[in-house]
């Protein structure tokens, strides 16, 4: 292993060779290169000097060479459901190709509520990965790219681990991820602690584990600290010793301290996921504490027991002393001494019996602790969309916590203000236990959302209208639940209401011109102090002003000799509203000031009919896509003109769309105007059929059909600043299911 350290030598820096990686000579640390050198003067130095530096320079180049084509970055969408609504986001991380079949190492925390997953490999290919389990407790997943989706000849590199039991403090060790979502980086750092824990207390440390986002995590963990930099994104990238060999995942970094999983527990964790889909554990129910600055000289303290846990049913309680397991005496004095012994429980079989002698009241007695299966603290989620629910899988572990005689049914972690399910009668809330809907049991997540899907999705007969098809889900909805061990029954409005445009105001009369309130101010430093007016700051093609007369830069002062009269910003709106109150068609007479050739400012009558009032953004009808998460509206008169379209130019313009919903991940945004809509046939992106979008009902009409073929790709044609580009959209049209990956779960 190679440590380093500096010290000054003729103004630079020398690195100090004091032990050689494996496999490798150990240089002479003496300058000049001879056996008998002093290395304080003379012109030899800097040339041992420069030797060192190129050798570790030429080792970190060889180790770096060795991992980076295995080393892949990370881009997940994720999907999150909370209060009711499901939401989704985003994340980005790094990972390491450990097997010729595509499995990457992780971190959980990276691939957390993971929904899709993309993963850019060293040659900058992008392929799609499926997560295969992952292990809170210990922050590590593994996700698998298929090698079908590799184009062809391509070889994957896969990295080999080191054996992490043998770092020592001072060894150098290299950081590589992507961090920020960058290109490949490697940090260089040593070791700065291979057996760090977590504690709380001041001076009487305990040992305290994390609640990671997925629930408990680094229970089995004692983390290498090293310093060298991991920045956000570089979570889940490996830890390399300076054999190019990996030796732990980097997980947590900041204040120039690092700290990884040890390649030898992720080895462990990996070889469980890909062989079982998750990593199976025993658990006994009881948290330990050490026993320095207790008083005692052996044996390990135990902290709490969980009431119904084997070691609870064992007869082990808290404040027992245990001081032998199978027989072979135990001393944990230390915090750091925690993690193993609790892995050491955990690494055995489900089901075994552990012996143990432990002390109480002075007393020595004996029990025998029959491990169970550790429990799943997250199941499946799902989100009932339209009603405003979002619900939970009941694990073992969760029925447990209830004590729940049984698993049936779905737990209700949250209700959204205002949707059918808080105005139900009574109101679903947190907590509740959903047992059936409109009379069909609920077992599971997905009978929920089976039964979810028959109401909401009405079967349509041939000849039906869309309306006559929504007409068949019924008004009210009985769904039977227990809430507190209290069965209850509730109705729900299950019914969409039925999408009202908004009202169109009355037609009246408008003039064409777009204007600036000048004020008092404005209107000295333009050369006619006192009057104050409206300058036309743009006149609209094709209008009935734009043939008046009119010019830009003309201040109009009066209408009909009714004078205009601007105090403020808050008027720049008052001479349309005084316009709106005439007669559409009718003639008027705008007195304005204007500029002459001679520089002066003078009065003009300028006479002007004025036509009807326009469409406005505002009153433009909409429509609000849950599927794409997306929203839309007519275009306008006045979206024309700002984006100089001509009057062919047609479609509906986004008002809005979710970041990372099926439209926004695909690049859809706020001002796009989207003109056509086509579904790819097969793989080589012949179209099956292709609209093009008119208006608001062209779009509603392609919006219901794509919900009714629910196609794999959708092709969007957008105008955005004049250029006209296609947006590639990939829905998922079954109700959303969250798994937590793990080989149990019923989404698989």
């Amino acid at each position: 292993m190679l440590r380093i350290r500096e010290r000054a030598w003729t103004g630079t820096l020398s690195v100090v060779l004091l032990a050689g990686v494996a496999g490798m000579p150990i240089s002479a640390v003496a300058s000049g290169g001879g056996s008998g050198g002093s290395g304080g003067s003379g012109g030899n130095g800097g040339t041992a000097t420069e030797q060192l530096k190129d050798e570790l320079r030429a080792m970190v180049q060889s180790a770096r060479d060795k991992v980076f084509p295995a080393l892949v970055n990370i881009s997940v969408v994720t999907t999150s459901f909370e209060g009711g609504e499901e939401s989704k986001g985003g994340a980005t991380g790094s990972g390491t190709i450990i097997s010729k079949e595509g499995h990457i190492l992780t971190n959980q925390h990276v691939v957390n509520d993971g929904k899709k997953f993309k993963v850019t490999l060293a040659d900058r290919t992008i392929v799609p990965a499926r997560l295969i389990g992952e292990d809170p407790l210990t922050d590590l997943a593994i996700l698998q790219i298929d090698v079908k989706d590799l184009p062809p000849g391509t070889k994957l590199a896969v990295a080999e681990f080191g054996d992490s039991d043998k770092l020592a403090i001072g060894d150098t060790v290299m950081a590589m991820g992507s961090p920020f979502a960058l290109s490949r980086s490697v940090t260089l750092g040593i070791v700065s602690n291979t057996e760090r824990v977590f504690t709380s207390g001041f001076l009487r440390e305990e040992f305290e584990e994390m609640q990671g986002e997925a629930g408990t995590t680094g229970t089995f963990t004692r983390w290498i600290q090293h310093d060298a930099a991991i920045n956000p994104g570089n979570s889940g990238g490996p830890l390399v010793n300076l054999e190019g060999k990996v030796v732990g995942v980097n997980t947590l970094g900041g204040s120039n301290m690092g700290f990884a999983s040890p390649g030898n527990l992720a080895r462990q964790v990996a070889d469980a996921i890909i062989r079982d889909n998750e990593v199976i554990r025993s658990w006994i129910g009881a948290s330990f504490k050490n026993i320095r600055d207790t008083g005692f000289d052996n044996g390990v303290l135990i902290n709490s027991v969980i009431d119904d846990s084997p070691a609870y049913e064992a007869g082990l309680r808290a404040g027992d002393r245990i001081v032998e397991i199978d027989g072979n005496p135990i001393t944990i004095r230390f915090v750091e001494e925690v993690p193993p012994l609790i892995k050491s429980f955990a690494d055995r079989p489900v089901g075994s019996q552990v012996k143990v002698a432990y002390v109480r009241n002075g007393e020595k007695k004996e029990a025998t602790v029959t491990t169970k299966k550790l429990l799943r603290e997250r199941g499946d989620r799902a989100a009932l969309r339209l009603w405003g629910v979002t619900i939970a899988e009941i694990t073992e572990k969760l029925a447990e916590d209830l004590h729940l005689t049984n698993r049936d049914g779905v737990f209700v972690t949250g209700v959204k203000g205002g949707s059918p399910g808080e105005l139900a009668e009574p109101s679903l809330m947190g907590g509740d236990i959903i047992k059936t809907i409109g009379g069909k049991q609920v077992k599971t997540v997905h009978d929920a959302i089976e039964a979810y899907k028959s109401v909401m999705s009405p079967e349509k007969k041939e000849g039906e209208s869309s309306a006559e098809t929504a007409a068949k889900i019924p008004e009210f909805l009985l769904i039977e639940f227990d809430r507190k061990g209290k069965s209850q029954a509730t109705l729900i409005k299950p019914r969409p209401e039925k999408k009202e445009d908004p009202p169109r105001e009355l037609a009246k009369a408008w003039l064409g011109v777009a204007t600036q309130p000048v004020l008092r101010d404005l209107a000295r430093e333009m050369g006619h102090e006192g009057q104050t007016g409206y300058r036309i700051t743009r006149i609209y093609p094709g209008t009935l002003a734009e043939k008046s007369g009119l010019k830009v830069g003309d201040v109009i002062i009066a209408i009909d000799s009714d004078k205009t009269s601007v105090k403020g910003m808050q008027d720049a709106g008052a001479l349309q509203r005084k316009i709106r109150t005439l007669k559409v068609d009718g003639e008027v007479n705008v007195k304005v000031l204007r500029r002459g050739s001679d520089g002066k400012v003078a009065p003009e009558d300028i006479k002007v009919t004025l036509e009807r009032t326009r469409l406005s953004p505002e009153e433009s009808r909409r429509d609000s896509n849950k599927d794409f998460e997306v929203t839309v509206r007519e275009l306008t008169f006045f979206d024309r003109d700002d984006n100089r379209w001509e009057e062919t130019v047609q479609g509906v313009i986004v008002a809005g769309a979710e970041p990372l919903g099926w439209a926004g991940a695909a690049g859809v945004r706020s001002g796009d105007l989207i003109q056509r809509i086509s579904v790819p046939s097969d793989a080589t992106g012949a179209e099956k059929w292709s609209e093009v979008i008119t208006d608001l009902d062209s779009y509603r009409k392609v919006m219901e059909r794509l919900a009714k073929e629910q196609p794999a790709r959708v092709t969007m044609g957008i105008l955005r600043d004049n250029r006209a580009l296609y947006r590639y959209l990939e829905p998922e049209w079954k109700p959303t299911v969250q798994s937590d990956g793990s080989k149990e779960s019923p989404a698989k």
